[in-house]
């Protein structure tokens, strides 16, 4: 058994971000600070509800060393896949090039293709669920 389940198949995401640097760990980071006016976003608050249930948030970084336009496009890909309404994403994201062009269906197809893929680098090269304690303040 690879220890992978339904907790991080496509019910387990709930962000898609093209992964500019260390920006998934900035995520981390503001979820650790607690809001003095008590207003966090939703994604913040995923983070921290993950946390408060005993778990941890797997960051999982695929299509890394892409230019800038392809890795908009693979993210609104997937995010068009996903469905906007099941991620804590603010946008669809941006489309270049021939996607621009590509029907609905074409896209999702195309999406799931690359969650496809993203699952087999988490099957393949594991994970690591980084709690609270594991975010340097």
């Amino acid at each position: 058994s690879s220890g992978i389940n339904a907790e991080y198949g496509v019910k387990g995401v709930f962000y898609v971000g093209k992964g500019k640097r260390s920006r998934p760990f900035a995520h981390l980071q503001d979820a650790t600070q607690q809001n003095k006016h008590g207003l966090v976003g939703p994604k913040i608050r995923r983070i921290q509800d993950i946390w408060t249930d005993g778990r941890g948030v797997v960051s999982l970084q695929v299509y890394s060393n892409t230019m800038a336009e392809e890795a908009f496009t693979r993210e609104a890909l997937m995010i068009e896949c996903l469905g906007l309404k099941n991620l804590t994403n603010e946008k669809k994201g941006e489309w270049y090039g021939v996607s621009r062009a590509w029907t609905v269906g074409r896209r999702r197809g195309v999406g799931l293709s690359l969650l496809y893929r993203a699952h087999l680098t988490l099957i393949n090269e594991g994970h690591r669920e980084l709690r609270r304690e594991d975010v340097p303040r």
